[in-house]
């Protein structure tokens, strides 16, 4: 029912301006989501992973570049298909809504972290949330597979790349995280945490 397209690394997905009326299933792989604003400045939104849903169905607005980070397998469903999957599996109704709910969560969450929390707080809980959600153990350390440049960090947190700099300069000499070309490998998760529940960091 869905149209299978595969994506080489580096290839895009959606290019900027372009016209799509499909749910995108992201099946595996990974994709790179950014917004490209009126004065050609862009912004990422969110990094997609295996069973993903990018939902272009309907017009937004939004004007997306979506590329792919590595060898990627999608399934683009039209409307007229979804329907036919939503009559014979209602179940699939309830994921949809599950994950546009937790993208919804994420934007409200990162807004209020905005308000709340100080610029270097929010970088120490950025790593400390991808450490728990999507860190790997590696003998007595963690590793965060993700080619997350500090352009990027400064965009997903409100920070500017200097701070960004700041804050990665001393967690390395602190001997807690040290993030690479294409990961982060954090040496004390404890101390990470503690660090981000406080007020301020350096």
């Amino acid at each position: 029912m869905g149209l299978i397209r595969d994506f080489a690394k580096g290839s895009a997905v959606i290019m900027p301006g372009e016209e799509i009326t499909s749910m995108i299933f992201l099946v595996e792989g990974k994709i790179k989501l950014d917004i490209i604003f009126e004065d050609g400045s862009e912004k990422l939104l969110y990094y997609a992973g295996g069973n993903s849903l990018i939902g272009k169905l309907y017009p937004t607005g939004n004007n997306i570049y979506a590329t792919a980070m590595e060898p990627t397998r999608t399934c683009w469903f039209s409307e007229k298909s979804l329907r036919t999957v939503f009559r014979t599996d209602e179940d699939m109704i309830f994921e949809i809504f599950k994950n546009y709910l937790t993208k919804v969560a994420y934007y409200a969450r990162q807004v209020a972290e905005m308000n709340t929390y100080n610029p270097t707080i929010r970088i120490l809980r950025l790593f400390y949330e991808l450490c728990s959600s999507q860190g790997k153990r590696v003998g007595d350390t963690y590793e965060i597979t993700m080619p997350l440049s500090q352009k990027s960090i400064g965009e997903i947190t409100g920070v500017h790349h200097v701070t960004v700099s700041r804050v990665l300069a001393c967690l390395k000499r602190e001997n807690i995280l040290d993030k690479k070309k294409n990961k982060i490998i954090v040496y004390n998760l404890g101390e990470l945490k503690h660090l981000s529940e406080q007020t301020s960091y350096y």
